[in-house]
């Protein structure tokens, strides 16, 4: 008898996509700065398996912020590496800003203040529900 798990997940946070050509820790001081938070590298990088065959591995850098006074953890997640796309469908964003939180935080205002930062070249929020490779966004 073969049974098949499906199950469904639902995506409890707001992602934004950060188009820019500087390098991760520059886009994680640009971020703290200009949102006042305390975005630190994680000692693991998110890493997929692309090519089951030849197991090559595609690393993406990942930044987390649990903030304790809007109860909102904060995550900045490179979307390309060397080999592959994390999400291949918008091979155009750079990285992406996720917001988890229980409260309600205006993500206008996040935004807003993610497109003002100097090197940003745009920023937008991302329908999740839109995306082909959404999984690749839980870990």
């Amino acid at each position: 008898m073969k049974y098949i798990l499906d199950s469904v997940y639902e995506y409890d946070f707001d992602l934004l996509g950060i188009c820019c050509h500087e390098k991760d820790y520059r886009i994680c001081w640009a971020l703290n700065n200009a949102l006042n938070i305390s975005l630190e590298k994680s000692s693991e990088d998110i890493e997929f398996i692309f090519h089951k065959k030849s197991k090559q591995n595609a690393c993406f850098p990942l930044f987390i912020f649990e903030s304790e006074k809007d109860h909102a953890i904060y995550h900045l997640i490179g979307n390309k590496s060397d080999i592959n796309l994390l999400v291949p469908e918008k091979k155009h964003i750079d990285f992406f800003f996720m917001v988890k939180s229980s409260e309600y935080l205006n993500i206008s205002e996040i935004l807003a203040k993610i497109r003002s930062i100097k090197f940003v070249l745009t920023a937008h929020l991302v329908d999740v529900n839109q995306l082909n490779s959404k999984e690749h966004l839980i870990f």
